[in-house]
Formats: C-alpha cells, sequence, structure tokens
C-alpha cells in the first residue's frame, strides 16, 4: 500500500437524510505525526444502537474507496479510528448512515507534503518534550473530550470504591439496619425476619426509585445488591441460599 504522508484538512460536517435535526452532529479531529497519523470521529450516540454503514468516496471521481461496517472500526463506545496514511491527496467525503435512516457527512482534503504547512520534523518535536496534556478539538474549534483520560478515570473511582466497600449492622436478627459503605457512599437497606418458604428479608429500593433513595447510578445496583447479599450470607447465614428480586434479597 502506498503512503501519504500530507496533512489532512478538515471541512463540513453535516447530517443529511430522516431525523438530521434530532441525532446531533458527530465530532472528527486529525492527529498527524513523522510517520503515521489518524482521523478520529466521534459519535453522537452509541455506535452499537442501530449505526450500520461507512464509506470513503472519492469526491472528484464520485467513486466509493472503502467500505464497511461502523462497528470494525469501533475504539469503545462512540469513537472511530480510520489509519489516514493509505489516503491519497485529493478531496473526500466520509459517510456513516445512522439509525434513522440518514447520513453524517464528513468532508476533508488530503493534501501533498509540503502543501498547507509543513511537517514537523521528529527531531523538532523531541527537542521540547511537553508535559501538557494534548487538546483535541473539532473542525469548528470546539473542544472534544479526552476518551481515554475519562476511562482511566472512571477505572480509578471504580477501583477504590470497590476496594473500601463493606457491609455494617443495626440491630439485631429479628430486625435493624444493613449499611453498605463504599468510599462516601452508604446505603442503608431495612431488614426482618420473614415467614413461609423465606426466613429472612433485605427490602431494597425499586428500579424507578433506586437512583432518588440511594444517590448512586441505577447501573451500580445490580453489582451493589449482589455484594450485600454475597457479604451477609458469608458473614452471618453461610448455610442459606438468596435470591435477588425486584423489591428485596431472600434467604431461605
Amino acid at each position: 500500500m502506498n503512503q501519504h504522508f500530507g496533512k489532512i484538512e478538515l471541512g463540513q460536517i453535516e447530517n443529511r437524510g430522516d431525523g438530521a435535526n434530532d441525532i446531533g452532529l458527530i465530532k472528527a479531529c486529525f492527529v498527524h505525526y513523522p510517520d503515521s497519523q489518524q482521523l478520529t470521529i466521534w459519535l453522537p450516540q452509541y455506535g452499537g444502537q442501530g449505526y450500520s454503514t461507512v464509506r470513503l468516496i472519492d469526491n472528484k471521481r464520485q467513486q466509493v474507496l472503502e467500505e464497511g461496517l461502523v462497528a470494525d472500526r469501533l475504539n469503545g463506545s462512540v469513537q472511530l479510528l480510520w489509519d489516514t496514511l493509505g489516503i491519497a491527496p485529493g478531496d473526500y467525503t466520509i459517510e456513516i448512515e445512522y439509525p434513522q435512516g440518514g447520513k453524517h457527512l464528513l468532508s476533508f482534503t488530503k493534501w501533498n507534503v509540503g502543501e498547507h504547512g509543513p511537517v514537523v520534523p521528529a527531531a523538532a518535536q523531541e527537542e521540547i518534550p511537553s508535559t501538557t496534556p494534548i487538546v483535541y478539538r473539532d473542525g469548528l474549534g470546539n473542544l472534544l473530550p479526552d476518551e481515554d483520560l475519562l476511562l482511566r478515570e472512571k477505572i480509578m473511582a471504580d477501583t477504590a470504591e470497590n476496594l473500601s466497600r463493606r457491609i455494617e449492622y443495626e440491630g439485631n436478627f429479628r430486625s435493624g439496619h444493613i449499611l453498605y459503605r463504599a468510599g462516601d457512599i452508604i446505603i442503608r437497606f431495612y431488614h426482618e425476619m420473614a415467614g413461609g418458604k423465606y426466613h429472612f428479608y433485605i427490602m431494597v429500593p425499586a428500579v424507578e426509585q433506586w437512583e432518588a433513595q440511594t444517590k448512586t447510578p441505577l447501573g451500580k445496583r445490580a453489582a451493589i445488591l449482589e455484594f450485600v447479599a454475597n457479604t451477609v450470607q458469608r458473614e452471618r447465614v453461610p448455610s442459606w441460599h438468596y435470591e435477588i428480586k425486584a423489591d428485596g434479597i431472600y434467604f431461605y
């Protein structure tokens, strides 16, 4: 494959077709290094929700040069990565078919080496190492989120929370509260003895009231309830089994 080291200039970003005013626009940035380059595109919604085909079109010849599935280019949930070294100088459009039946469109120009600004030599980059984070912007100059940094911060926060979580007990076996603690999070679950098949149960907020009553995201509900159930079983009733239902954790 021939390699073309000229820079890319991003052009117009627009939507066409159904839902053009509702789905939101893509964002994009081009990163250029002495020996590599990459075009990054951020979708306005999760890439697995109905996105289908992405195409690279040569505008001058009106010819599709590349065509494939959006899922094959996804890096995470909304980010598409495109190695642009194989793209020859010219004018192009990237089409991305979105769920509502329309298309995201991104136009750009690939220049010859030396056109539209000089290529920065590797030696010049190494002379003054930068300690500041890279700031990415779209073709209009708007700041783009650093997905890698956000992911690292989330992983670190989740790890700290998981390492600190524990269970505390208030009251007695007949009735009382079980406290879930993890960092700054404290959730109180009422418990009492039961009858019939079940010996003991812990009341939990329904899905609809979870965030309002616990101040924690709904996405953490299942993991928190599993931790509470497993810990209570291990510490207090190791010979019993449990079932997690919509309204409580039941031991039998």
